[in-house]
């Protein structure tokens, strides 16, 4: 995994401007989030590069004819983000009440860890009434083998676009103390991603 260090870009106005961890902060944070596209026109990126490694993922796959089911579920989602992000994980979750694909990964974690880490929430899931639940942890030896078959045009139906993004939620408004509130108000949508 690679880490993003500064961002150039032309703004509507026109202006060219450098935004990194010193200088234009809130617009550095905003263009790794919400997507380069959303605040002007990217001219460059720096990056700081990694040796490929291992990495390791957990998938929690669920339908539900239970809603309250699934806002149990998806507060203790919430509840476990922190310290999910502490260990390392990250990744994308599409969420409806009728269900919802929670997937995330981690570099340089073991199946192992990554199995003790889950198995709290995989038991959790099974426990609750009214969701069909699939659940996996896997050990991947290599990021662009895993990701590129997800890209490749030869994967894929012409016609049929692929956009990948992301937004971001401080931290603070995720450990709120009031993940039940939270997942409430996210859950209200038709369907988004987290994480």
């Amino acid at each position: 995994m690679d880490n993003v260090l500064e961002i150039t870009i032309v703004t509507a106005d026109g202006n060219h401007i450098i935004a990194n961890a010193y200088c234009n902060k809130d617009l550095f944070w905003a263009l790794r989030g919400g997507g380069g596209g959303t605040w002007g026109v990217v001219t460059s990126v720096t990056y700081k590069t990694h040796p490929s490694s291992s990495f390791s993922g957990a998938l929690l796959s669920v339908n539900s004819t239970n809603a309250d089911s699934t806002h149990k579920l998806f507060t203790e989602i919430i509840r476990l983000t922190p310290s999910l992000v502490e260990q390392g994980y990250g990744g994308y979750s599409g969420f409806t009440v009728q269900g919802f694909q929670f997937f995330v990964l981690s570099p340089n974690v073991t199946a192992e860890q990554t199995n003790a880490t889950f198995l709290p929430l995989f038991e959790f899931a099974h426990s609750l009434p009214g969701l069909s639940v699939q659940n996996a942890t896997l050990l991947l030896q290599d990021w662009l083998k895993f990701f590129d078959p997800l890209i490749s045009s030869e994967s894929r139906p012409v016609g049929v676009p692929k956009e990948f993004s992301s937004w971001l939620l401080p931290k603070h408004v995720v450990a709120t103390g009031n993940p039940e509130g939270l997942a409430r108000e996210l859950l209200k949508t038709s369907g988004f991603l987290y994480l």
